[in-house]
């Protein structure tokens, strides 16, 4: 009998910036919208779910509007256990979030995105990373 495999390719069509700041999520997220003149408000936490009946909640800001979604997402889970790995994307564990960028406007510089966040007081860190290089990228769909 022959078997049929179901291969599902996912387009990973944003921009994903990974940083460092020493502060809590809901005053970078203020730092965001302050600075870039963004809109970021608190969404419901983003659960995902583990074998052997272990999730992940990690906490995440969002701000979508016509042509453009930004969401600033905590990279370590809020709650863990000192067993289980609590990373959104375990290989960047050295950064502390994430920034998701979806852009649909022709006008849009992204070079000017990255140094007006590099500006950010807070943020000690920011690099643009590169998503096919990740190997838990889909942790990124949701």
């Amino acid at each position: 009998m022959a078997k049929n495999k179901l291969q599902v390719i996912y387009d990973f069509d944003f921009l994903l910036l990974a940083l460092n700041a020493n502060v809590k999520p809901y005053k970078l997220a203020w730092c965001l919208n302050k600075d870039l003149k963004l809109n970021l408000v608190k969404a419901e936490n983003i659960e995902i779910g583990f074998n052997e009946q272990k999730s992940l909640s990690i906490q995440n800001f969002l701000d979508r509007s016509e042509f453009q979604t930004v969401r600033l997402i905590r990279n370590r889970a809020e709650d863990t256990d000192g067993a289980f790995n609590a990373y959104l994307l375990p290989e960047l564990k050295n950064f502390d979030y994430l920034v998701l960028l979806e852009n649909e406007s022709s006008t849009f510089d992204e070079n000017t995105f990255i140094s007006e966040v590099k500006r950010i007081p807070f943020v000690q860190f920011t690099t643009k990373i590169d998503i096919q290089s990740l190997k838990s990228k889909d942790n990124l769909i949701f």
